[in-house]
């Protein structure tokens, strides 16, 4: 049993208390992870602590603020839990500041992060364990040894956790119908199924909210025959030195001539007017994250002041509303829509063990749903053709080298500065290739091994550090509830 010692644990208190007056927000970010100090999802917590914090103050906390609130909050549990074992719990105390350290301090140090939202995404990055550079595998290491630290403590005190924790976050469950077997899909493809139409289904669930209007799922997909938007300026570059600063210059000429928005909703009493306050291309650009809900009507990102998301906050925001994992064991976040286009080459070292590089088969080759990135640039397959390469336009394998885009039969999702900026779109894919040198030479690249499979009646992976097809792997521990989006109510009659 466990005696109470009353007057060195409120002394402790005081002590604690009368050094440092925390600011808010380092004390709501850190009771995120003090309440589930002694639960399963302690280490979880800990991650969305500093999600909280960064996302919110753009800024990391310090140290020395965040382990003092710590310190109160770890106090105030032993008083609660009557924890007699003033050693024990100082050794709890150090963990976790140590943890904190490797998270605030060693992480900026090792990635020599310039920004919060590169020290986010560090966070994120380890977090999914990614190991794609050497020091990326230094912090995952510092974090494990330090997890396993405060879980002796937590051990040794015998912490209970009173959090009464679910295992799963509230949402709408994804959807796990099966296919139907007409013969063509074995035992093994149908989790596989069921996950690449649910990257579908959450891209156009993001589309139809994002512009509140369920018209932008029916309008033809944008081809080279549609006309640029008009009223869209371009009036600077970011500055990472790279993507381009836009803004909309003239309302009406947006309104009148983006293919979007001029089917746009949200007029109507609780919903978000996007004709009035369209969505355009915004490098940088993320939707607001809040209470882990994903919304498109406030723009928190690195980019300007226009209301937009560039690509990868949209392919990960199809992810999360689709109710998939990147990783099993790692809940569902909306926080993830952080993440950059590079993550999506190589799931391995990413770290995204839900997702595997795609290989392609004779009978197989690219499919809706798939994910394929390269540096800059992440985009979804949103329908595929029934010989969505053109093979069988080709006479043997010697034409495998020679593989032409016009002959290509698919459509993408994606966020790009196609057609004067226009953001959010679908976009056939034998006319987008051709604006996008990085994503012609990868679908060319997948091409290749798709005709070398196709002729040489065996698998082709598709290996390649500059691009990737990724594809989910549906299993039951890489499915969760949906991510809610703000106002998916004003557009419910088309969401799936």
């Amino acid at each position: 049993m466990k005696i109470l010692s009353k007057s060195i644990l409120l002394s402790s208190i005081v002590l604690s208390v009368g050094c440092m007056k925390n600011s808010p927000r380092v004390v709501e970010s850190s009771q995120k992870a003090a309440e589930a100090i002694g639960c399963s999802s302690f280490q979880s917590k800990v991650y969305d602590s500093m999600y909280d914090y960064l996302d919110n103050e753009k800024d990391a906390p310090a140290l020395s603020e965040f382990s003092s609130s710590l310190n109160d909050k770890i106090d105030a549990l032993a008083l609660a839990q009557k924890i007699n074992n003033p050693e024990a719990v100082a050794k709890l105390k150090q963990n976790i500041s140590d943890l904190y350290k490797v998270l605030i301090e060693k992480a900026a140090e090792l990635k020599q992060t310039k920004t919060s939202k590169e020290h986010l995404q560090t966070i994120i990055e380890m977090e999914m364990g990614d190991t794609s550079t050497p020091e990326n595998v230094q912090l995952n290491q510092a974090a494990a040894k330090t997890f396993a630290k405060v879980d002796q403590s937590v051990k040794e005190l015998d912490v209970q956790c009173g959090s009464g924790e679910t295992t799963e976050e509230p949402g709408d469950p994804a959807v796990v119908e099966q296919p139907v077997d007409d013969g063509s899909a074995t035992v093994s493809d149908a989790p596989v199924a069921v996950a690449q139409k649910n990257v579908v289904v959450g891209s156009h669930n993001v589309l139809a909210t994002a512009y509140q209007s369920c018209a932008v799922l029916e309008i033809p997909d944008m081809s080279a025959a549609t006309p640029d938007a008009q009223g869209i300026e371009r009036y600077g570059t970011h500055p990472d030195g790279i993507g381009g600063k836009r803004r909309v210059a003239s309302l009406s000429s947006v309104q009148n001539t983006h293919p979007y928005i001029k089917v746009a909703g949200g007029a109507q009493a609780g919903c978000f007017n996007v004709r009035n306050n369209p969505l355009i291309y915004d490098y940088g650009g993320e939707a607001s994250v809040a209470n882990n809900v994903i919304n498109f009507a406030k723009d928190s990102g690195s980019g300007t002041s226009a209301l937009g998301v560039d690509c990868s906050a949209y392919v990960s925001s199809a992810i999360a509303a689709g109710g998939l994992r990147y990783k099993p064991g790692v809940e569902n976040k909306a926080i993830y829509i952080r993440q950059t286009s590079s993550k999506f080459i190589n799931a391995k070292s990413s770290g995204f063990s839900c997702f595997n590089n795609v290989t392609a088969t004779p009978s197989t080759s690219i499919l809706p749903g798939d994910i394929v990135g390269v540096s800059g640039h992440v985009l979804i397959v949103d329908k595929v053709g029934a010989d969505p390469f053109g093979l069988k336009r080709l006479k043997s394998a010697s034409d495998c080298n020679s593989m032409n885009i016009s002959n290509f039969d698919f459509t993408v999702s994606q966020s790009s500065p196609s057609k004067g900026g226009v953001g959010l779109n679908k976009y056939v894919a034998k006319d987008y290739l051709r604006e996008s040198t990085k994503m012609s030479t990868a679908f060319l690249g997948f091409a290749k091994a798709a005709c070398q499979a196709y002729f040489g009646g065996k698998s082709v992976a598709t290996p390649s550090s500059s691009y990737g097809v990724i594809r989910h792997n549906g299993q039951a521990n890489c499915l969760s509830p949906r991510i809610q989006l703000a106002y998916q109510s004003c557009v419910s009659q088309c969401m799936q």
